[in-house]
C-alpha cells in the first residue's frame, strides 16, 4: 500500500497540485523537505523543491529555500514511486537534492525506512470522489533517517532521526487547518499520532472545524473524530480532545513561532495560503481506554521538539517570523 499511495495522482490537467514531502527532527534540529507540483487554471505548471531546517538551539534563524523549474525539468514513473526535479530525485527510501541561491547552498542525502502500511487522516470514503478537495497519506508515519544534510558547506550527518514521509494532493487546501504529526514519544514505545483539523467552503459557506486524529497504541491505529464550530487553535497552539467508543485522547501541540516559517501557496485558481511549519514543536497527550467505570488513564505521551506541525489560512499570521524564500528570481506558488 505504501508504494502505491506514493504514485502521482496528477492526470496532467490544470486546477491541481501534489506534494511529497519528507519531515524529521532529533529533538533540536527539524527538517521539512518538500517535491511539489503546482498546475494553476490559465497559467503553466511548474515543479518545486523546498528546503527547511529549524534549529531549538537558535530561536528565528530557520534556513528556508524553494527553487521553481518548468515542469518539462519533472518526471515520476508511472508504475513505481521515483519523482524528479531536475537533478532531484525522492522515491522508496531514498532523497537527493540541492537548492542554491539567496547566498545559500542546501543539499540533501538521505535514507529511510520504507515497509509500514499507510495511514489514511482521513475516513475512507473522503478519499473517493471530490467530497474532499485535499487528500493526505502517510505512507511512510513512522520511520528513520539516515545519510547527510549539507547547508553552506557544513556537512550534518543524519543518523537514525525520526520522521514521516507524505503524500497530498488535491484541487485546492482548506481555508483553515492544522496537522500534527508525531511518533518519537518519551514514553509509550511504539506510540503514534496523526491529527488534521480542518475547515472548508462550500459555496458561500465555511463548514465547521472537523478535526480526525488517528493514535497507534499496542500496533494498532484507533480513529477519533469530531466537528466543532468551535476553533480549539491559534498560532502555536492546538487543543485536542476526541475520543472514540474505547480511547480518548486528549492533550496539546505547542510551537514557539520563533521556531516556525512561513510558507506562501498558491492554490489552483490563484488564491493564496499561508503555512506557519515547525518542525520541532512539542506535544503532550493523555490516553484514556474506557473501563467498566468509564475512561481510565492508560499512557502519557510527551515530545520536546519532535513533533511536526503547521498551522495554516489564508491570512498570514502577524507575527515576525522567517519566510520561505524563492530563490534563483523564482516566484513562489
Amino acid at each position: 500500500m505504501t508504494e502505491a499511495d506514493n504514485l502521482q495522482a496528477w492526470d496532467g490537467k490544470p486546477g491541481y497540485y501534489e506534494a511529497w514531502f519528507l519531515t524529521f527532527s532529533d529533538g533540536t534540529t527539524g527538517h521539512w523537505i518538500r517535491y511539489t507540483i503546482s498546475a494553476p487554471k490559465g497559467a503553466p505548471a511548474e515543479a518545486r523543491l523546498w528546503f527547511a531546517q529549524f534549529d531549538r538551539d537558535r530561536p528565528g534563524s530557520a534556513l528556508a529555500l524553494n527553487r521553481g523549474v518548468p515542469i518539462s525539468e519533472y518526471s515520476a514513473s508511472p508504475g513505481a514511486f521515483e519523482v524528479k526535479i531536475g537533478e532531484a530525485i525522492l522515491r522508496s527510501g531514498h532523497a537527493e537534492g540541492a537548492i542554491s541561491g539567496g547566498g545559500n547552498d542546501v543539499a540533501w542525502d538521505l535514507d529511510f525506512e520504507t515497509g509500514d502500511p499507510t495511514y489514511r487522516l482521513l475516513p475512507d470514503a473522503l478519499y473517493r470522489g471530490g467530497l474532499a478537495p485535499t487528500k493526505p497519506y502517510s505512507p511512510n508515519p513512522d520511520t528513520r533517517f539516515g545519510g547527510t544534510i549539507t547547508v553552506d558547506g557544513e556537512t550534518i550527518p543524519v543518523d537514525g532521526v525520526p520522521g514521516q514521509q507524505g503524500h497530498v494532493y488535491g484541487a485546492r487546501h482548506a481555508e483553515r487547518w492544522v496537522w500534527a504529526n508525531c511518533a518519537s514519544f518519551e514514553d509509550g514505545e511504539g506510540a503514534a499520532v496523526q491529527a488534521v483539523v480542518a475547515q472548508g467552503k462550500r459555496g458561500l459557506v465555511t463548514t465547521p472545524y472537523v478535526t480526525f486524529v488517528g493514535v497507534r497504541w499496542q500496533g494498532r491505529w484507533q480513529r477519533c473524530a469530531r466537528a466543532s464550530r468551535r476553533r480549539d487553535s491559534s498560532l502555536g497552539a492546538w487543543r485536542i480532545d476526541v475520543d472514540d467508543r474505547r480511547y480518548r485522547l486528549s492533550g496539546r501541540v505547542a510551537a514557539d513561532p520563533s521556531f516556525m516559517v512561513r510558507a506562501r501557496y498558491l492554490d489552483p485558481d490563484g488564491s493564496e495560503r499561508f503555512c506557519h511549519n515547525s518542525e520541532v514543536a512539542s506535544s503532550r497527550f493523555v490516553l484514556f481506554e474506557r473501563g467498566r467505570g468509564g475512561f481510565e488513564e492508560v499512557a502519557v505521551l510527551r515530545s520536546e521538539g519532535t513533533t511536526h506541525a503547521e498551522w495554516g489560512g489564508r491570512t498570514p499570521a502577524p507575527v515576525e517570523m522567517p519566510e520561505h524564500q524563492p530563490v534563483e528570481g523564482d516566484s513562489s506558488g
